[in-house]
């Protein structure tokens, strides 16, 4: 039982710097909301189309090439995709977008909460002391989340603060994450 998880953890753990990636441009993506809030409300289908497109590529480049070790793959695949779909379909429709967007980023960031919280419990099953800061990471992108669902029309500040917080968040989330696992790479090598 501990070789196939520890076969398992070994093979999945190669690829953490994809998640690193992620993490980084989640966390970046943040900052520069609240670094330029004027033109952040009118650029963010386009940013946020294109780096939701990107996070779902290397997602879905990392569910892909850990499937065969990785419990659970395919809810990251499932994520991956999604990203996919949504960041080509703001980048496709960015005037229709900007009337949505509230609704379009909540709905997502929902999604990434939930699966952010799966995937929290999964560290706890291969013994990760701590699983309980990404649970917490995770509720914190599902509050932001439900935030930005529950008051679209507090305008475009609020849209602006939710955003930001959610994505620094979920950048956060993948960067602990992606460091966990780079050490699990180094203790399992």
């Amino acid at each position: 039982m501990t070789q196939t998880i520890l076969k398992e953890i070994k093979e999945a753990v190669k690829y953490w710097w994809l998640l690193l990636l992620t993490g980084l441009l989640l966390t970046a993506v943040g900052i520069w909301v609240f670094a330029s809030p004027a033109a952040a409300y009118l650029s963010l289908s386009v940013l946020f189309g294109a780096s939701i497109l990107t996070i779902g590529f290397f997602e879905t480049v990392f569910a892909i090439t850990a499937s065969k070790s990785m419990k659970g793959w395919g809810w990251t695949l499932a994520s991956g995709l999604l990203d996919i779909v949504i960041g080509s379909y703001l980048l496709v429709y960015p005037t229709v977008t900007m009337a949505i967007l509230p609704f379009v980023l909540g709905f997502w960031l929902l999604f990434r909460g939930f699966s952010a919280i799966g995937f929290s419990f999964d560290l706890k099953s291969y013994g990760d002391l701590n699983w309980g800061w990404f649970l917490l990471l995770a509720i914190g992108i599902i509050i932001f989340a439900f935030m930005i669902l529950a008051v679209p029309a507090f305008g475009v500040a609020n849209i602006i603060a939710w955003t930001g917080l959610s994505f620094i968040f979920a950048g956060v989330f993948r960067i602990i994450l992606a460091f966990s696992l780079k050490k699990w790479k180094s203790e399992i090598a």
